[in-house]
């Protein structure tokens, strides 16, 4: 594509060198340019910055660094206030990007007025790539307030990302979540690309970022508190639905009839499945062998 506008990429990282190698490299080798790479270190203690110099000395990559851990919101939102790019968008340090993700998700971008734009995901398990494509299209206001959409990287204009703020440091996790429904709250439709370009690993023994089931269910009464004037009856049952995922608590058919609507109705009856698959699996047995003795 015809475009000279710089895209700035901010990598938030804590001790996971050899991961982050691999993701900055993912963006060096981007069929799109100009690119700035950032990286925000979040107090690693371990071989990031040794690993790093090569690409910082080249000039390839901007490297900051927090004296003290403050979680991956802060160093993202350094990186953020620094960028030189008119777009922006973020990696994980565990994760990688296709060859062409920034030239499509760029040219898909400029081809309406999108507040923010994501793709599809190709998960990397040990078992081999699921390329997960769902919601494709437009994503508006409604439709992201039943579940994030968009999953956890975008690609937006810096000045829109600066303009709200940012991400939020007191947000445990759902931050994403967060600052999506912000940047469409504000700036209107966003899109999601059918191009599976961001790689998303999950064959590693490292944990991922806000994985913490405590961090979890607070960052969820975080998030209800403050955006729950912007849902509607639907969206709330949505979001009770998640709740009932996240503390665990039982969730039946009669749940299922009640809180299941067209917005939240593949996350019903994911969680209607997984907690009663034993019971059903009863009841289908009992019923083939019923029509099997006649």
């Amino acid at each position: 594509m015809q475009n000279n506008a710089l895209v700035t990429v901010y990598i938030a990282t804590h001790n996971r060198s050899d991961m982050l190698i691999r993701a900055i490299k993912s963006v060096l080798r981007q069929s799109y340019s100009p690119i700035e790479i950032i990286v925000a270190d979040d107090c690693s203690i371990d071989d990031t910055y040794q690993k790093l110099q090569p690409f910082i000395e080249s000039n390839q990559v901007r490297y900051i660094k927090n004296e003290k851990a403050q979680g991956a919101c802060v160093a993202r939102n350094k990186a953020i206030d620094i960028a030189k790019g008119e777009f922006i968008t973020g990696m994980d340090d565990d994760d990688a990007m296709e060859p062409n993700r920034i030239e499509h998700l760029l040219e898909e971008y400029l081809s309406d007025d999108y507040s923010c734009i994501a793709s599809s995901i190709k998960e990397r398990t040990p078992q081999g790539d699921i390329v997960r494509k769902m919601d494709i299209g437009d994503v508006h206001l409604d439709d992201l307030l039943h579940y994030n959409i968009l999953g956890n990287q975008v690609l937006t204009r810096t000045e829109y990302l600066r303009s709200i703020g940012g991400f939020d440091p007191e947000m445990p996790a759902f931050q994403d979540y967060d600052t999506w429904v912000r940047l469409v709250s504000k700036f209107g439709v966003a899109k999601k690309s059918t191009h599976a370009s961001y790689v998303w690993f999950t064959d590693h023994a490292h944990g991922r970022i806000s994985e913490s089931s405590d961090k979890r269910k607070k960052a969820f009464n975080n998030f209800y508190q403050k955006h729950s004037p912007l849902m509607n009856h639907a969206h709330k049952n949505s979001f009770e639905i998640l709740r009932r995922k996240l503390v665990n608590e039982p969730y039946g058919f009669f749940d299922f009839i009640k809180l299941t609507n067209k917005g939240n109705w593949k996350a019903s009856l994911s969680l209607f499945v997984n907690q009663n698959i034993r019971a059903l699996k009863y009841l289908l047995d009992l019923t083939r062998t019923k029509f099997n003795s006649k």
